[in-house]
């Protein structure tokens, strides 16, 4: 967390937890886990034990950027 002005920094991002890096690894290598996760972010965040506001983060995802990132891991 940084100060400027006795201001938070607007373009700090919390780090996300050890479980929310876990559950996207994994969806970025497993098909079917990614898939559950675009389609209920709330049940697969319960499993992983994310925190509300993680859930949200991952309802924000951008499908298509996802995807990309996949492939580019798959292809190179």
């Amino acid at each position: 967390m940084t100060l400027q002005d006795n201001k938070l920094d607007p373009d700090a991002r919390p780090v996300p937890s050890r479980h929310l890096a876990e559950l996207l690894s994994r969806a970025l290598l497993d098909r079917h886990l990614c898939e559950r996760l675009f389609a209920d972010p709330e049940a697969i965040g319960r499993a992983f034990g994310l925190a509300p506001a993680e859930v949200e983060a991952i309802r924000l995802l951008d499908r298509r950027k996802f995807d990309a990132t996949i492939a580019k891991l798959r292809w190179g």
